[in-house]
């Protein structure tokens, strides 16, 4: 006589062998590494420097040479009191005598970003050396925070 097939026995060990508990760690690691490897592959800003002149010592000699003084504001540009666009600056400023420093000048009141894009069209163009100036008429404003310390 042939024994029975006896299937509920075969199910039950399947059973216990599933409900075995699954690690998650190796699925961590995975992720993490791939996070690391990410984050040092990216770039997410373009980091660039401009040269910058901001030394205040001393008044430079007097020179025969006519002063390169770019006024920046909110929204104009001005060489030597001159208006004028940023493509005709860039073509001045290239036809200054050579070693002749560019002045920057940025008015009350002026971002500092319009003044980092003057910075930049100008170092794009090769032009050197610059130099930052303060306006003579700005008046800093004391900011009262309304806690009474000086």
């Amino acid at each position: 006589m042939q024994t029975p097939y006896n299937p509920p026995q075969k199910l039950a060990s399947l059973s216990r062998r599933r409900k075995s508990p699954i690690s998650l760690t190796p699925l961590i690691d995975v992720v993490f590494i791939l996070l690391v490897f990410f984050m040092l592959a990216s770039s997410f800003m373009d980091w660039r420097s401009l040269s910058l002149d901001t030394s205040a010592a001393g008044e430079p000699a007097p020179s025969d040479k006519m002063p390169f003084v770019v006024q920046i504001g909110a929204d104009s540009l001005r060489l030597n009191g001159e208006s004028m666009s940023p493509e005709q600056l860039i073509e001045q400023a290239r036809s200054r005598p050579k070693g002749q420093p560019v002045s920057l000048q940025p008015l009350a009141d002026t971002p500092v970003q319009a003044v980092v894009v003057v910075m930049d069209a100008l170092n794009e163009a090769w032009v050197q050396p610059l130099r930052l100036v303060e306006d003579p008429q700005w008046q800093p404003t004391v900011v009262d925070d309304g806690r009474g310390d000086q």
